[in-house]
């Protein structure tokens, strides 16, 4: 069956030219032959086969070319006698129509009725028979209308088959517009929160930070030596917050990336903490990790120590940082009975597995006499 629909389809030229060349020979050592109209020596039929065949090879090239020779070497072929010039004028119609254009195919239809009805004139003057007129007429509708028919089905097919695909392409470039619009209104709505995000902290969280140093600046001056260091503090991280602050508005509005950090000022940041921390840092080549290592972790430590402040405070967290192919951050207190669980107490433990998981490291968490949290960040990280 693939057999036979490849043929069918036009496309197969060499499969079509064996196909007939070893139909002819059979059926000239079968003896099923026509009676010759012309003498011959019983090997003529040959080269005309062969000519015709070669013709079909041409076909796409030079198209009317090889439709006339075709035509002639099957019209030369039954002249001799051979079965085979049914053959390539079937192939000769099919080819017209299959290949042609409509002007081309007009003309082919025009002349396939002319000669039908030159072929029942003929009939009726040689025989006189209205029998034999209407056989001829059968006959030339098989050999010559049954090919046009078949090319014209194999023509719409493919027409068809063309449309569809590009209706197919149509869908999906249509489909891709739409995802592509999608995408365009996800990330205005994404500029409309960010702008409206930077808005709200400017304009509520900035007021704050400034009246916080102004007034921890302002007791300075007269503040008792026991509470000097810790308002000088104060004002510092309420200025430093607010620098921050003003940065990350800054990146809200421009659309830039996320606010970096180094893990070289962990130990600044530690310091700077004023709590009871037990600290060990050991990272010799900070270099091998990534950007976005380098912030999580920053904002990992900041967020606990602000944890152990919160939940903790009373007792000494031991706090290490430490580089052993990966970024190894452990913390570590006792267990406070009276720690808060208040709504939120576990929040910035979330932000932390989140950044870690982000970044294919890990985080885990271990409660018992201490409370231990334990996260890792790979040196390289994919999502970096």
């Amino acid at each position: 069956m693939n057999f036979i629909r490849r043929i069918g389809s036009g496309d197969k030229e060499p499969e079509v030219i064996g196909t007939y060349l070893v139909l002819t020979v059979i059926l000239h050592l079968s003896g099923i032959v026509n009676s010759p109209s012309v003498a011959i020596r019983g090997y003529e039929w040959i080269p005309l086969l062969l000519i015709g065949l070669a013709a079909i090879l041409i076909r796409r090239r030079v198209l009317l070319t090889a439709t006339v020779i075709m035509f002639l070497a099957g019209i030369g072929l039954l002249i001799v006698g051979s079965l085979g010039g049914y053959f390539l004028i079937f192939e000769c119609v099919f080819g017209l129509f299959l290949l042609g254009s409509a002007r081309l195919r007009t003309f082919g239809l025009v002349l396939l009725c002319l000669g039908s009805l030159a072929l029942g004139i003929a009939t009726w003057l040689n025989t006189q028979n209205a029998q034999d007129v209407v056989l001829s007429l059968f006959m030339a509708g098989f050999i010559l209308f049954t090919p046009m028919l078949w090319a014209e089905n194999v023509r719409t097919a493919k027409e068809l088959a063309k449309t569809e695909a590009q209706r197919t392409q149509a869908v999906q470039l249509a489909a891709v517009a739409r995802e592509d619009q999608l995408v365009a209104e996800h990330d205005f709505s994404r500029v409309q929160e960010r702008t409206a995000l930077a808005r709200e902290m400017h304009d509520v969280l900035s007021a704050r930070f400034s009246s916080i140093a102004l007034l921890s600046g302002a007791l300075l001056p007269s503040a008792p030596d026991s509470v000097r260091e810790p308002l000088q503090c104060i004002r510092d991280e309420s200025v430093s917050g607010l620098e921050d602050m003003v940065a990350m508005v800054r990146m809200l509005h421009e659309g830039g990336p996320a606010l970096q950090a180094r893990i070289e000022d962990l130990p600044e940041l530690v310091a700077n903490f004023g709590s009871q921390v037990r600290w060990e840092y050991q990272v010799a080549e900070p270099q091998d990790f990534s950007p976005a290592v380098h912030t999580a972790a920053h904002r990992t430590v900041s967020e606990l120590l602000v944890n152990h402040a919160k939940h903790a405070a009373e007792t000494a967290l031991e706090l290490s940082v430490t580089q052993d192919g990966d970024l190894t951050i452990t913390a570590r207190n006792p267990v406070v009975a009276a720690a808060s669980t208040a709504t939120g107490a576990r929040i910035g433990l979330e932000n932390i597995r989140t950044r870690a998981q982000a970044l294919n490291g890990s985080f885990k968490v271990h409660s018992g006499t201490d409370f231990e949290v334990t996260i890792r960040f790979p040196a390289v990280s994919e999502k970096a």
